[in-house]
């Protein structure tokens, strides 16, 4: 799953969530037993020629008072780009030649940004003259101390912690046990759960020697429930590996087909865990992988992987 994709699935999962954290004066201001998303919408009339899905757009109504709809629409971004604010402006025009109906934009950035929480304007001059000032909200998720987040107490911030600054804290691996605890012993489901312990994996990468310690903080008893939902989700990246090597296979239409996807397949979900677990694989490491040409062999590695503290533990990178 590409990052944009993990956070995009994060933000529909947790919508509300999200306001209440950034705008709550916004979140309590709609009614989300009224809530939409739209968020398949493309666009197809850029003016660079392209198209785009955007990112996450939901339709509300407000709450109490005037009955009135309203068109959230949030864009993920690794980083601030030069041109961005025009492209925003460029979106808004869209949506609102097609709904006409209040929008509120929003970006989030993942990486970088200017400040926290701050207005980002787009402005154009004619003649001389200003003739239109855009202004839409930003979220700057690495501007944020992540130590302050985990302590709010809801899962989705101990999540999103995982993006944030880490600079003030003195000891990096109890904090991300802490995200960790936070989201294991919530009364979330098991998918949501999986969202969330899917963005720390993938955000807050541990390797070598800080993997080995961080295994042996959480063999503490009152880590349980975040070793269960390592497993966990240990489990289903495996799950999903085999699943992506059959529908690979499948393709083909043929048995050397179906042998070559499956092979492919779970040497590129082998590579993709071990790097959510230990950190950039070694380049020697991932010959030793494209190499393994037996599906058996494979699955005896993704297996390892669950419970290995290292490359080294794994049999791979000597």
């Amino acid at each position: 799953m590409g990052h944009d994709q993990l956070f995009k699935d994060i933000l529909r999962s947790f919508f509300r969530d999200f306001l209440g954290l950034f705008y709550p004066e916004v979140e309590k201001r709609l009614d989300f037993d009224t809530l939409r998303f739209l968020d398949k919408e493309v666009f197809t009339s850029l003016p660079e020629g392209s198209s785009r899905e955007v990112d996450v757009l939901a339709e509300l109504e407000t709450g109490k008072g005037s009955r009135e709809l309203v068109l959230v629409h949030v864009e993920v971004e690794a980083k601030r780009k030069r041109g961005f604010p025009k492209r925003m402006f460029q979106y808004f025009a869209l949506l609102w030649a097609k709904y006409q109906i209040p929008i509120f934009p929003i970006v989030v950035y993942l990486r970088g940004g200017q400040t926290a929480v701050s207005e980002e304007d787009f402005r154009m001059s004619a003649l001389g003259r200003e003739r239109l000032w855009f202004r839409y909200s930003a979220v700057a998720l690495a501007r944020f101390d992540g130590r302050e987040y985990v302590e709010k107490g809801t899962p989705l911030a101990a999540g999103l912690a995982a993006l944030m600054s880490r600079r003030k804290t003195p000891n990096p691996l109890a904090l991300r046990a802490a995200m960790m605890r936070r989201v294991a012993e919530s009364e979330l489901d098991d998918a949501r759960k999986f969202l969330l312990s899917n963005l720390i994996e993938t955000y807050f990468g541990l390797s070598g020697e800080n993997r080995r310690g961080f295994e042996r903080l959480i063999a503490q008893e009152r880590y349980r429930e975040v070793r269960k939902m390592q497993l966990t989700w240990a489990d289903k990246m495996l799950e999903k590996a085999r699943k992506k090597g059959l529908r690979e296979g499948r393709r083909e239409g043929r048995q050397e087909g179906l042998q070559e996807g499956l092979l492919e397949g779970k040497r590129d979900d082998l590579l993709r865990i071990l790097s959510t677990r230990f950190g950039p694989v070694p380049e020697r490491t991932a010959s030793q992988v494209r190499a393994l040409d037996s599906i058996e062999a494979l699955d005896r590695y993704l297996d390892r992987a669950v419970t290995a503290i290292s490359l080294e533990e794994m049999g791979l990178g000597e």
